[in-house]
């Protein structure tokens, strides 16, 4: 909850104008936002990852209608999809190591078969 209210009170701060370090930077910013924002929600959901991805688009696409009353900032479907994009990468990293998890607990830790052939 903490992290959703971050986002929001930063997503009322005017833009920096700047030059970008590389083309669509800010599209990388958001991946990385609503990447940690998945995980968080998939800690909060109790490892539910549909729950949690669901929860991620939901409140990456408030964030956007948010932005059309924020006079600095404006809304943009390319920043929705780049926080999509985020909790995608999220959700598969997640995957991964739940299943290298298990896999690890299956090979090393069950019992070792003893029997020998004759």
């Amino acid at each position: 909850m903490l992290y959703a209210g971050a986002i929001f009170g930063l997503s009322q701060l005017p833009v920096t104008v700047g030059e970008p370090p590389f083309h669509h930077f800010d599209k990388c910013l958001h991946a990385a936002e609503f990447a940690l924002f998945f995980v968080l929600a998939w800690k909060a959901a109790d490892r539910r990852i549909s729950v949690s991805f669901l929860a991620t688009a939901v409140y990456a696409g408030t964030d956007e209608l948010h932005q059309l009353f924020v006079a600095t900032r404006t809304a943009s479907a390319l920043d929705f999809a780049a926080d999509l994009v985020g909790a995608t990468i999220a959700l598969a990293f997640v995957e991964a190591v739940r299943r290298l998890w298990r896999f690890g607990r299956r090979r090393i830790l069950s019992p070792i078969d003893t029997k020998v052939e004759s």
